[in-house]
């Protein structure tokens, strides 16, 4: 039984060899483009005792239908109803043949028919389906469909068949996937098939893509190409991509106000977990968790990120910084140089603060005490070094607020200063000598005697006591008594030094007694100088008093102020006063007796006739040369006398007054009455001389004027 089927098969493979027939080898059917060419691969065998007459004679002819109806012949191609070419060679019995300009109506079973110039006759049996369509048959995509994750090399091949071999499809893929490549490959049924092959490695950019592939048909009848496509979508994938923070409110916030931070991310299979965290240098600190988050707006609040994490990885943001708007903070002073510097430097302060939005202005400040001393503006000023401006600070201000730094201290460093208020107290049996300084840096004190220093001894102490940013040094001499002794007080440090002298004089030892007796004569003399002094001034006021009271006796009634017009003594008229002469005051006493008469005529003002200086010559005031009626209006002339100061201390020498003043007449009216004056010179008990008047200069110092009032009876 083993045996017999080896022997089976051997008879019937000599069999096929020697009972070899007529069969054509075709696809059973085909598809063609409308207006477009159709290649039919065409194979066949035939018995073996017509080998022979296979020669080049021989002619192909395709038959359509079941009538057999010849539509191509290979012989005259171009008289046939379906024109077009045999490809194959008949001799090697490849009977492919190529159709062209295929129409709806071409569609049928075709047939193929060997015809030789001998005995070789034969329509095969075996056909093919030939349908001819509008358009053509989509390509097909190898895989169907594309799930894999990011970072996969993906192979995509697109096929489409390729029924003209003249005119083979164009595969296109979508763009920016990756190389291609093309080739033209066989089916087992001799049919041809474009194939188009894409790499690439898969991204989150290709998931949910859609992925075409497109086969263009050129047709030879010119009418429109024909365009058929097939695609799929990726699935890819992959671990959150895209991963931002949103912040609401967005924009700048106020301190203190809660801020909503949201996380979003990018992933396939979607985010399961959301994390917080605060960038604090390089390690990130975690805050909280979800998909959202609240937080209070703070100036020191640090950048924040967020982290989305699924099956595939995790994905981080980039760090958010929030906008926090707040008054000036960490407002601070920069001192350059910095350390000590030197009285009269220059010295440059800088104010710097922490804000948002920037600081607007800035503002510098001397603190004096418990004063605070506007001393410039801007963020950088210049000053130069002082004593008194060691103590500064800045304040800062934008719109939300403002900053104010610490005082700063500017170490200011001068030479020893030996203050006023240093002194010495003497008793009967000690010295004790303070010495006051002030310095920076702060300075050494020392004491020296007759220029050899002085300790701390058995005859003298030194205690140093410190007293409002001063070194005070105390220094007690038990021995007062020393005579002609230097003491002297240095002060130095690394500037500078200063010295101050004290010298002692002989003191004499005095009891206590002979020291209260001392006080009390000091104070009886005060006693004494008061009482005089205060005697002095009643005498004073009384004399006046007495001096007031007797002019009114004599005119108890009216009294009026006398215009005054400076004047010169005689002697003098050419003398200018000099701006050194002190104003002078003038007393005036208007004067009148019952018995005076009314005048009725007085002299005319141009009138030179004077009254005699004898009181008792009463001719002079009938000589006038012309008198004038006056009305009734009592009238009373005043001797005005005009002196310097030199002219009253000369007094005392006999000089006459009188006889050396320039007069000016004025008349004075009685308080209350109205009436013409006259200003002439009268009678008025002297004879003055005659004088021109003349211009004072406005300038000149008033002088003492000496004011004599007399009543006279003018003659009538």
């Amino acid at each position: 039984m083993a045996l017999a089927l080896p022997v089976l098969l051997i008879g019937c493979l000599l069999q096929g060899a020697m009972c070899q027939k007529f069969q054509a080898f075709l696809p059973q059917t085909m598809e063609a483009v409308k207006g477009s060419c159709v290649t039919i691969p065409c194979s066949f065998d035939i018995e073996r005792q017509f080998e022979s007459d296979l020669d080049n004679t021989c002619t192909g002819i395709w038959t359509q239908g079941k009538h057999l109806k010849f539509v191509f012949e290979s012989r005259d191609p171009q008289q046939s109803s379906i024109k077009g070419n045999l490809t194959g060679v008949l001799t090697r019995k490849d009977c492919s043949t190529t159709l062209n300009n295929m129409q709806p109506q071409h569609s049928s079973d075709y047939r193929f028919r060997l015809s030789c110039s001998n005995r070789l006759k034969y329509i095969f049996t075996d056909g093919t389906r030939i349908s001819v369509k509008d358009d053509p048959p989509s390509p097909t995509l190898t895989p169907s469909t594309l799930e894999v994750k990011e970072g996969t090399v993906v192979r995509l091949t697109c096929s489409a068949p390729a029924p003209c071999l003249s005119l083979p499809p164009t595969l296109t893929w979508t763009s920016g996937l990756g190389e291609v490549q093309e080739t033209l490959q066989e089916n087992l049924d001799k049919t041809k098939v474009k194939m188009s092959v894409v790499n690439f490695d898969a991204s989150h950019l290709h998931h949910r893509q859609k992925i075409s592939c497109t086969a263009l048909y050129r047709k030879q009848d010119g009418s429109t190409e024909s365009s058929v496509n097939s695609s799929l979508t990726a699935e890819i994938t992959y671990s959150p991509k895209g991963t931002t923070v949103s912040v609401s409110p967005s924009g700048p916030v106020k301190e203190h106000t809660t801020v909503t931070l949201t996380c979003t991310s990018n992933a396939n299979p979607a985010v399961k977990d959301y994390t917080w965290y605060r960038a604090d240098g390089g390690q990130g600190a975690s805050i909280g968790t979800g998909q959202t988050l609240n937080i209070n707006a703070s100036p020191d609040t640090d950048p924040i990120f967020c982290k989305a994490e699924n099956e595939v990885g995790v994905g981080r943001s980039s760090n958010t910084q929030i906008d926090v708007q707040y008054s000036p903070k960490e407002t601070t002073v920069v001192v350059s140089p910095s350390g000590p510097v030197k009285e009269g430097s220059n010295v440059t302060l800088a104010c710097s603060s922490r804000a948002s939005p920037a600081v607007q202005n800035y503002n510098w400040y001397r603190v004096d005490g418990s004063q605070e001393i506007t001393i410039g503006t801007g963020q950088v000023i210049d000053f130069t070094a002082s004593r008194e401006s060691v103590s500064l600070f800045c304040t800062a201000q934008n719109d939300l607020g403002a900053g104010r730094s610490n005082v700063s201290h500017v170490d200011v460093q001068f030479a020893p200063q030996i203050l006023p208020s240093s002194d010495c107290n003497k008793t009967v049996d000690q010295v004790k000598c303070s010495c006051k300084t002030s310095g920076n840096p702060p300075p050494t004190l020392h004491w020296y005697l007759d220029e050899l220093p002085v300790n701390t001894s058995g005859q003298s102490e030194i205690r140093y006591v410190p007293e409002n940013g001063t070194n005070v040094s105390l220094i007690t001499v038990s021995q007062a008594q020393w005579r002609d002794h230097t003491l002297l007080c240095r002060s130095s440090n690394s500037l500078g030094s200063a010295t101050l002298q004290f010298y002692f004089l002989h003191v004499p030892k005095t009891t206590t007694e002979s020291q209260d007796l001392v006080v009390v004569l000091i104070l009886v003399a005060t006693v004494v100088a008061l009482i005089v002094l205060v005697c002095a001034l009643l005498f004073v006021i009384r004399a006046q008093k007495s001096h007031q009271n007797l002019l009114k006796s004599q005119c108890p009634s009216n009294t009026s102020t006398v215009a005054m017009n400076q004047l010169q003594p005689s002697g003098e008229e050419n003398e200018v006063p000099t701006t050194k002469d002190e104003d002078i005051y003038a007393n005036t006493t208007e004067l009148e007796k019952d018995d005076v008469a009314q005048p009725a005529t007085t002299s005319e003002p141009n009138s030179t006739s004077l009254p005699s200086s004898d009181q008792n010559n009463t001719s002079g005031a009938g000589n006038s040369s012309e008198e004038t009626t006056v009305e009734s209006k009592d009238a009373i002339y005043s001797n005005v006398t005009w002196k310097r100061k030199s002219k009253i201390r000369k007094e005392g020498d006999g000089t006459n007054l009188l006889d050396s003043s320039y007069p000016q007449e004025e008349m004075s009216v009685e308080r209350g009455l109205t009436g013409d004056f006259v200003n002439n010179a009268v009678e008025m008990g002297n004879l003055y001389g005659q004088v021109k008047p003349r211009n004072v200069r406005k300038e000149s110092e008033c002088e003492y004027a000496q004011v004599k009032f007399r009543h006279s009876a003018v003659q009538k």
